[in-house]
C-alpha cells in the first residue's frame, strides 16, 4: 500500500515539475518572440535610409539577423542581429542576469575604404573583455577626455585614433555610453563592430557611428591617395 502512495507522490511530483518547466519555456519563449516583434519595428523604421530589403535569418525564440548591401555610401555591407537571453530557462535567465549579461544587438559592416588601423573602444562592465583581451595587449591606450570615465580605448595607431575621435566619434560613443560594450575597427572583414545591450532606442545612434566611421575611413583613405599622387608628381 505504502509503495504504490509513494508511486503516486512521485508520479504526481514528475508531472507538476513537467508542467512547470513547459509552462516556463512557453512564456519565455512568448517573451523573447515579443521583444523581437518590438526591436524589428524600431530598426525596419531605420533600415529605410539604407535599403527596402534585407535577408532574414532567424534563430527562433534567440533572436534573428538582417543583411543588406546599401546602394550607395560609404558602407558596402551591413549586418545587424539580436541576440536574447534563453528566458525559456528560468535558471540560465537568473543566473545571466547575475552575471551582468542582457540581450545584445549587433552591427557589422564592411567600408567603402578598408580600414589602417586597428581601434578598440571597450564599456566597462561588459564580459568581452576576455574575448578580446590578447588583442587588447597588443594595442596602446588613447587619450579621450571625459569619455575615458566610461569607455576603455586603445589603438595599435593612437595618433590617428584620436583623430578619429575628433572628427565626430567621440560624440557618437558619448551619445551610446549606457548601452556600449565594445566598438571595432579592424583592417579585416568585418572592417567594423559594435556590440551593445538591447536599446530599441538607440538604434539610430548605432548606425550613425558606423556611417560616421566609413565616412571617415573613406576620408582618410582619399587624403592618402591624394598625398600619394602628390609624391608621384614631385619624382618626376
Amino acid at each position: 500500500m505504502r509503495c504504490a502512495e509513494d508511486m503516486d507522490w512521485e508520479m504526481s511530483l514528475i508531472i507538476g515539475l513537467t508542467v512547470v518547466f513547459v509552462a516556463s519555456y512557453a512564456l519565455g519563449s512568448i517573451w523573447n518572440r515579443r521583444i523581437q516583434k518590438a526591436f524589428w519595428n524600431s530598426l525596419r523604421e531605420r533600415l529605410r535610409r539604407y535599403t527596402r530589403r534585407v535577408s532574414y535569418k532567424s534563430f527562433g525564440s534567440s533572436g534573428f539577423k538582417v543583411a543588406f548591401r546599401p546602394p550607395s555610401g560609404p558602407l558596402r555591407k551591413m549586418e545587424i542581429a539580436l541576440i536574447l537571453l534563453a528566458r525559456e530557462i528560468p535558471p540560465y535567465l537568473l543566473a545571466a542576469y547575475a552575471l551582468g549579461r542582457r540581450d545584445r544587438m549587433i552591427f557589422k559592416a564592411n567600408a567603402v575604404a578598408r580600414p589602417t588601423l586597428h581601434f578598440e573602444a571597450i564599456g566597462p562592465k561588459t564580459s568581452l573583455k576576455k574575448d578580446v583581451k590578447l588583442k587588447l595587449e597588443a594595442l596602446k591606450p588613447v587619450e579621450a577626455g571625459g569619455l575615458s570615465r566610461y569607455i576603455t580605448i586603445l589603438s595599435d595607431k593612437p595618433d590617428k585614433a584620436s583623430e578619429f575621435l575628433k572628427k565626430g566619434v567621440f560624440e557618437k560613443l558619448m551619445k551610446l555610453r549606457e548601452c556600449l560594450e565594445r566598438f571595432s575597427i579592424s583592417k579585416t572583414e568585418p572592417h567594423i563592430l559594435l556590440v551593445c545591450k538591447r536599446n530599441e532606442e538607440a538604434i539610430g545612434e548605432a548606425l550613425d557611428l558606423l556611417e560616421k566611421t566609413a565616412n571617415l575611413l573613406r576620408e582618410l583613405s582619399g587624403a592618402r591617395e591624394e598625398a600619394r599622387k602628390g609624391g608621384r608628381g614631385k619624382r618626376r
